[in-house]
């Protein structure tokens, strides 16, 4: 499932749909087993892609923090309280984009970079 994440969303789906006989819940679920799925991938790809960078998970840190940080101030800035939960179920729905645009960039910077090795 890591070199392919996107496999889960239809297996998630279809499972929690089997069992649970919502779709909405499914949908849910699938999204949210997809993103664990799109961060480990992103993880992998790029470690092998960059073996003496910098680990990506200082990065993913570094960005649910900042992105929670900043949706909490927008909050704040227009409602003028704070829903901790609130920000960050955007952020991790945020990230579900972020990651599937990442994991992309990624899969096909790992092709060029092997192609280009050979």
């Amino acid at each position: 499932m890591t070199a392919f994440p996107f496999l889960g969303f239809p297996l998630a789906y279809f499972l929690v749909y089997l069992w649970k006989k919502d779709r909405r819940l499914a949908g849910r679920w699938a999204v949210n087993i997809t993103n664990f799925l799109l961060i480990r991938a992103v993880v992998v790809a790029y470690s092998v892609i960059w073996p003496e960078a910098l680990s990506a998970w200082w990065w993913i840190t570094g960005f649910f923090l900042a992105a929670i940080g900043l949706i909490g101030w927008v909050q704040i800035r227009l409602k003028g309280k704070l829903s901790l939960l609130k920000a960050s179920f955007s952020v991790w729905r945020l990230s579900f984009l972020l990651f599937g645009l990442v994991y992309v960039v990624l899969y096909t910077t790992g092709i060029f970079k092997t192609m280009g090795d050979v």
